[in-house]
C-alpha cells in the first residue's frame, strides 16, 4: 500500500493572484502579493540569464509546496501520510500541464515526503517580470558546480574539497533564507569562505503557527533551486554534500511509522533531475561525492586541507533542535544530543579533531543527561531533550547494527535500486555500501567506548 491508499489527513492550498491570506481548517488561501516571497533574481544574475516567466512559475510552485507541507499537520496516531492538493497559477500553463513535467513532479514529491500529492496548474493573468537589463557577460567557459549550501559542515567541507580537487571549477553554493534576502550582488562582498560566497535565495512563505515540524519538502526547495541554477547555465552538475550516514542511513533506520527519510537519497535526486530535465530541456545531473563516506572521513579530509579546525567548527552549525531551547545564557549553542549533533561529535572523534563546539549537554561521560550540563546552566525542558537524545542515540546504534543478522537483508534490498539510480554494477555498489556501514559501526563503537560504560550515552543504547 502506498500513501494514496492510506492517507488520513487531507489538506488544500489554493494560490490566488489577489485577495487575503486565509486559513479555514486544512484549507488555505495563499495570495501571491503578500504571502509568497521566493525570489530568483540573483540566480539569473550569477547564471548570466535573463528573467523568464518560468522562473516566477517555479517560485510560486515551490512556495505552495512549502506552505502545504508546513501548514497541514500530520496526525501521527492515524498514520504518516497526508493527501495534499495545491492549485497554482502559472504563466507557462501549457508547459506545466504536459505529462512528463507533471508526472515527474508528483513522483518526486511523493517519494520524498511519503504523502500523496495533487497539483493543479491554472492560467495566470497579467505580465511576468522582466530583467531590467540584459546580462553584460556571457556564461564562462569553466565548468560550474552548484551546491545546496546550508552553512553546515558537510556543505562547507564539499565546497572546500571540490575547489581543492580542481581549480578550474567554479563552485556556486546556493543558500535559502527563511526571510527576505537582498536581491543584489552585495552578497559577494560579504563573508567569503575560501573565495566562494553563498548565493542567497529568499524563501519566506506565510505559514500557520505551530507549523508541521517534519518539513520533508525542505530538500525539494534547497536542491530544486540549485538544479534550476544549473539549468539556467545551460545544464550542469549539482553536488549533494551529505555524507553516507545522512544520505543512506536515514532511509534505513526509521523512527516509528514515519516514511523513510530520503532528503539526500539518490532515489530522490534522480527523480528531481528528471523533473527539471523535462521542465527546462537542460540536462541537470546530481552527484553524491560523499555517498559512501562517513562524516568522520569527510571531516578528516577537510582537516587535511584546513588544519585550523576551531575556526571552521565555530562557524558552521549542525544542530537540528529548536534554537529557542538550545541556548546558554540566551546565546545559541548546539544541543549536543539530536541526531545531527551526535553525528558531528562522533565524526570529530573519528577524525581525531578536538571538538570546541559549545553544547547544551556537553559532558559525554556524565552518568545522566542533566549532569552533562555545565553547573551554571539550567534546562526547563529536560524531558523533551531526553526524548530527542533517546531517538538520536537509538538511530545511531541501530545503523551500527544494520549489518548484523537478521537486519542485513534490509541493506541487501537497497543495493539493486541504488545501483539503478547510480548506474553502477550492483557488486560495486554493495562493496561501497557495506564498507560505509562497517566504518560507521567502528566509529560508533569507538565513540561509545570513549564515553564509558556508565555514561548517559551508553545507558541510552541499552534502553
Amino acid at each position: 500500500m502506498n500513501a494514496r491508499d492510506t492517507s488520513q489527513v487531507v489538506g488544500t492550498v489554493r494560490v490566488i493572484q489577489r485577495g487575503d491570506y486565509q486559513i479555514a481548517g486544512n484549507t488555505i488561501q495563499l495570495p501571491i502579493a503578500n504571502a509568497l516571497n521566493l525570489q530568483t533574481e540573483l540566480l539569473h544574475e550569477v547564471c548570466f540569464s535573463e528573467l523568464r516567466p518560468l522562473s516566477e512559475d517555479l517560485s510560486i510552485l515551490f512556495a505552495a509546496i512549502k506552505c502545504a507541507d508546513r501548514s497541514i499537520r500530520r496526525h501521527h496516531a492515524k498514520g504518516w501520510a497526508r493527501r495534499l492538493s495545491i492549485s497554482v497559477p502559472v504563466f507557462e500553463v501549457n508547459t506545466w500541464r504536459t505529462t512528463p513535467v507533471h508526472s515527474t513532479l508528483i513522483n518526486a514529491l511523493d517519494y520524498l515526503t511519503g504523502d500523496a500529492w495533487q497539483v493543479k496548474f491554472v492560467a495566470r493573468s497579467g505580465k511576468p517580470l522582466v530583467s531590467q537589463s540584459a546580462p553584460l557577460l556571457s556564461s564562462p567557459e569553466r565548468q560550474r558546480i552548484f551546491i545546496p549550501f546550508s552553512h553546515g559542515l558537510d556543505s562547507f567541507a564539499q565546497s572546500v574539497l571540490l575547489k581543492a580537487a580542481d581549480e578550474i571549477w567554479d563552485i556556486m553554493p546556493i543558500h535559502l533564507h527563511g526571510r527576505k534576502a537582498n536581491q543584489n550582488m552585495k552578497f559577494a562582498r560579504r563573508g567569503v569562505e575560501r573565495g566562494v560566497p553563498p548565493i542567497p535565495v529568499s524563501a519566506k512563505v506565510s505559514e500557520r503557527k505551530h507549523a508541521e515540524l517534519s518539513f520533508r519538502t525542505r530538500p525539494f526547495l534547497y536542491n530544486g533551486f540549485a538544479a534550476y541554477a544549473a539549468a539556467l547555465s545551460g545544464g550542469g552538475t549539482v553536488v549533494i554534500p551529505e555524507n553516507g550516514q545522512g544520505s543512506l542511513g536515514a532511509s534505513l533506520v526509521r523512527l516509528g511509522e514515519e516514511a523513510p527519510h530520503r532528503s539526500c537519497h539518490p532515489g530522490f535526486t534522480t527523480r528531481l533531475a528528471a523533473f527539471f530535465n523535462n521542465l527546462t530541456g537542460a540536462e541537470v545531473k546530481f552527484v553524491h561525492p560523499a555517498l559512501f563516506q562517513t562524516k568522520g572521513q569527510v571531516l578528516s579530509a577537510l582537516n587535511g586541507l584546513l588544519p585550523n579546525s576551531p575556526e571552521w567548527l565555530l562557524s558552521h552549525t549542525s544542530c537540528s533542535y529548536d534554537s529557542r531551547q538550545s541556548n546558554r545564557g540566551r546565546k545559541k549553542v548546539h544541543c549536543g544530543v539530536c541526531g545531527n549533533c551526535l553525528l558531528r561529535r562522533m565524526g570529530l572523534h573519528a577524525a581525531n579533531i578536538e571538538d570546541v563546539t559549545p553544547y547544551k549537554f556537553q559532558d559525554l561521560r556524565a552518568t545522566s543527561l542533566e549532569d552533562s550540563m555545565q553547573e551554571s546552566d539550567t534546562c526547563k525542558t529536560l524531558s523533551a531533550y531526553q526524548d530527542v537524545a533517546h531517538n538520536g542515540v537509538r538511530s545511531m546504534h541501530r545503523l551500527a547494527d544494520v549489518l548484523s543478522p537478521p537486519n542485513r537483508y534490509r541493506v541487501a534490498g537497497e543495493v539493486d535500486s541504488l545501483a539503478h539510480y547510480l548506474k553502477r554494477p550492483s557488486d560495486d555498489v554493495r562493496n561501497d555500501y557495506f564498507g560505509m556501514l562497517t566504518q560507521h559501526r567502528q566509529e560508533w563503537t569507538n565513540f561509545l567506548s570513549s564515553a564509558g560504560k556508565e555514561s548517559w550515552l551508553a545507558r541510552f543504547t541499552r534502553g
